[in-house]
């Protein structure tokens, strides 16, 4: 039956049913129900259900509801985050490609609020083009709530070996001048997200002279009770194939940039931070290498505590496209990659 809670928290039976039971099935360990609903039932105790983050509440007690109501679910209940209408792909078996893994040995990681730790890797596929099909993270057991993002940087390929014995705090007056030259993010990933898989056409090369023989792998861990003597081993798992596909993915970032400059005033109950990736900057950055422009196919929108929601809004020529992406109801500690339904095209 289609109940809803009123600001009490007291359940209460939905004078308009908008849920239909479409499949139910119990033995005695599991009870499953299927159902639907309309995404927009105008009804105005149902929550939309749009392209932005939904929170699935669950709760259940082992007594079937009796005429007095429902009983109290105890400790039985539970919270996730979904895109209802964005699942994450599941793609064809990538079981039997080969992979390498790209992982922290023993980082201790500081008890303060927030740390970023650099380790350089050389990539170990070379002299032949291969394309990267799917990343998966690396999470070590326990440390879901510790690793907050990884990103993957590539560096200049005229480093030698001797730039991958440690790593090293990024952003720390005594890093590395190597670090220095890794720029270009080519993977990111954060938390509460699954593995990204590239479209069928579409992969990540690696193994030619253009393509990064150096990356940088920045882990973001986020410790804000001051934990003290943890040890990571995260990262990622990069598989790959040699059966060529027919376009090479790349990064485009655009936001705003992390710096001191960016405040909300106190005491707001909102507040609009805007960046803008400019007609200048993406000329640059286009013109000579793709002057027909990029294919978009997926966005990683990525805010920290304070972000509430997030447009990325695309102009030409002046006029306002159809979003990018958005998601109005954003969970940090939910950050997964939106496939976009048909890819859009950026131009110089």
């Amino acid at each position: 039956q289609d109940y809803f809670t009123d600001e009490n928290r007291v359940l209460k039976k939905d004078p308009q049913q908008d849920y239909h039971l479409e499949y139910a099935m119990e033995n005695s360990t599991h009870t499953i129900l299927a159902f639907s609903r309309e995404l927009h039932t105008c009804d105005t105790n149902d929550k939309i259900i749009t392209e932005s983050t939904v929170r699935v509440i669950w709760a259940y007690h082992h007594k079937d509801m009796g005429e007095a109501g429902q009983n109290y679910h105890g400790s039985n209940r539970g919270t996730k985050s979904l895109r209802l209408l964005n699942p994450e792909k599941e793609e064809v078996s990538s079981a039997s490609l080969p992979y390498f893994d790209l992982t922290n040995k023993d980082v201790p990681v500081p008890d303060k609020d927030t740390t970023y730790w650099c380790q350089m890797f050389k990539i170990p596929v070379q002299h032949e083009k291969h394309h990267v099909t799917k990343i998966v993270p690396l999470i070590q057991k326990g440390h879901e709530n510790l690793v907050h993002h990884i990103l993957l940087y590539q560096c200049s390929s005229n480093l030698n070996d001797s730039v991958l014995d440690y790593g090293h705090e990024c952003y720390h007056p005594n890093m590395p001048d190597s670090f220095l030259t890794c720029e270009t993010v080519i993977f990111a990933w954060a938390i509460g997200g699954e593995g990204f898989t590239y479209p069928p056409h579409v992969g990540l090369s690696i193994g030619t002279a253009a393509d990064p023989q150096f990356v940088l792998m920045e882990v973001h861990y986020d410790n804000p009770s001051y934990t003290e003597g943890l040890i990571d081993n995260s990262g990622l798992r990069l598989i790959y194939t040699p059966v060529l596909r027919k376009y090479d993915a790349g990064v485009i970032e655009a936001g705003l940039w992390v710096s001191l400059f960016h405040n909300i005033p106190p005491g707001m109950p909102e507040f609009v931070s805007e960046g803008h990736c400019t007609l200048e900057c993406l000329d640059e950055a286009l013109s000579a290498e793709r002057p027909t422009g990029i294919h978009v196919f997926a966005v990683l929108l990525h805010a920290h505590l304070a972000g509430r929601a997030i447009r990325m809004r695309h102009f030409h020529y002046g006029k306002e496209q159809k979003l990018l992406a958005y998601d109005d109801e954003f969970d940090f500690n939910f950050q997964e990659f939106q496939y976009l339904s048909e890819e859009r095209i950026i131009l110089p």
